[in-house]
């Protein structure tokens, strides 16, 4: 019985996925006055807990006010006040409503407000980002319902660059932190260590909340190689000291649910020889000897995003890619220093809209600079009035990409104005070398950026990256092995195959 009554309630709430349910307004029922009940308190609470809900924030209220609560369909009020106190007793939704009489202009008003609360025995909050489906997370609610446990989900949704992924998760988890009451496990099923790092920045600055974390499980739900997840979640549990910190698959989802304790988890896990990895105080030792790895470890605590982490990790990765692409294979890219940037840039915006940025700043600086042809002026001038025309030109792009609700994150804009170098270099050999060596140069420097992104963004290389920050020191050695490179280029050989034939005839 008190399974059917969960699950009726729990299809009912589904609405909890990151949406604080703290205020409601209510229906007039008399003439037609700005009068709004509010209720504000929790939206769960556990079963022979005290839950306190408060009116004293409804807008419009005028002269001899007067507060009914009812709960349920009962008859009788519970309270009469400006707030009511209530203990449930069995699990299920309890649905408690407000109705508040008062004069306003010498008129009697009336109007009313109700709240759906959840009653539980046991509660698991789920941190998902966007990169899950919703549906997919709805069906774990309902397996949940069903098994008599509540499972609060909360995701946001992301519109911007991958930037923003971290950034929201933290302001998701700061607003909705009152969630995270009476939960027996907190479950982060975000892409590697993302929701961990949000999680650690979101709670670091609420001692209430850390202190705590001391009796809490955390599970990590990944796809990736649990040793370097391992290996990175030690710096976050330095800082949140949980109980444990388990990292596992997604098929543990149903165990964890079905579990009462995570010792009980534990143990399903291994009869069903589904991977896991713990991390506790036993694991999380640093070996002086790797300093990156430290390094690394001390960034992510003291509040560095994994993401600015992991693009700083990646730019050995990125120049020793170019350097073999320009030694060995031979493209004409210009330089090392701009295709670099322009693969960071497509890394931190995704690259649809880094090359949809990127055309946009090399098509308006070319047009600025033919456009200033008459004008004879000096080349300081003239590039500092391109790269004004080029900002002005990316402020109309971002207000565009906001109408279309594309917002990117803050320091973005930085990548943007970085990208504008490209711009400068083809303007210059377009002057040099005329219009077809400036477009067949910033060609290959797309084409090879987009390469290095296409490398780079393995998840799996990311995370061996992150975890084991140390083996980047091996791009100096392949950069040195490419540097003593005295063979031709490959397309040296298809350039000077008439040649080639000639000398084989002779």
């Amino acid at each position: 019985m008190k399974r059917l009554i969960a699950l009726f309630g729990f299809l009912s709430v589904t609405c909890s996925i990151a949406l604080p349910a703290v205020a409601a307004t209510g229906e007039v029922l008399g003439v037609g006055v700005p009068l709004t009940p509010i209720i504000r308190g929790p939206d769960d609470i556990a079963v022979g807990r005290t839950l306190v809900l408060d009116a004293s924030a409804s807008v419009g209220v005028g002269e001899d006010v007067s507060y009914r609560w009812y709960r349920d369909s009962l008859p009788q009020p519970i309270s009469r006040t400006v707030e009511a106190v209530y203990t449930p007793e069995e699990p299920g939704v309890t649905s408690i409503r407000l109705v508040v009489s008062t004069t306003i202009d010498g008129e009697e008003v009336e109007a009313e407000v109700e709240k759906q609360i959840t009653v539980y025995e046991r509660k698991i909050v789920l941190i998902a980002d966007s990169s899950i489906p919703t549906e997919k997370l709805q069906i774990h609610q309902q397996t949940a319902a069903e098994e008599g446990v509540f499972l609060r989900v909360l995701q946001p949704v992301i519109t911007g660059a991958p930037l923003g992924t971290e950034e929201a998760l933290v302001k998701l988890i700061q607003e909705q932190s009152s969630a995270l009451n009476g939960a027996s496990a907190i479950v982060l099923w975000t892409e590697g260590i993302t929701g961990l790092q949000a999680f650690m920045r979101a709670i670091e600055q609420d001692t209430e909340r850390m202190q705590s974390m001391k009796n809490q499980s955390i599970v990590l739900i990944s796809d990736r190689n649990l040793k370097v997840l391992g290996r990175t979640a030690r710096g976050p549990f330095s800082v949140l000291g949980p109980r444990q910190i388990l990292i596992t698959r997604r098929v543990a989802m149903n165990p964890l649910i079905s579990s009462a304790t995570v010792e009980q988890f534990v143990e399903e896990l291994d009869k069903r020889d589904t991977d896991y990895l713990i991390v506790d105080k036993s694991t999380t030792g640093i070996r002086p000897w790797n300093l990156l790895s430290s390094l690394v470890n001390y960034m992510l605590t003291h509040g560095v995003s994994s993401q600015t982490v992991i693009l700083l990790l990646m730019l050995p990765v990125i120049a020793m890619i170019l350097a073999f692409l320009k030694q060995v294979i031979g493209i004409t890219t210009f330089g090392l220093y701009t295709p670099s940037v322009v693969a960071l840039s497509f890394l931190a915006l995704g690259w649809p809209i880094g090359l949809a940025f990127l055309l946009f700043i090399i098509i308006t600086g070319y047009a600025t600079r033919a456009f200033m042809r008459r004008w004879r002026l000096l080349y300081i001038p003239k590039v500092a009035i391109v790269i004004t025309v080029v900002s002005i030109t990316l402020l109309l792009l971002l207000g565009l990409g906001t109408l279309f609700h594309i917002i990117l994150a803050r320091d973005t804009i930085f990548v943007l104005l970085i990208m504008s170098t490209l711009s400068e270099s083809f303007l210059n050999v377009k002057t040099e070398e005329g219009l077809y060596s400036a477009i067949l140069g910033t060609g290959e420097t797309i084409l090879a950026a987009l390469l290095c992104v296409f490398i780079v963004q393995w998840p799996w290389l990311q995370s061996f990256a992150l975890a084991y920050p140390e083996l980047i020191l091996f791009t100096i050695a392949a950069d040195a092995i490419l540097g003593r490179w005295t063979g031709l280029r490959l397309v040296e050989y298809f350039r000077f195959r008439e040649v080639f034939k000639h000398l084989q005839e002779e």
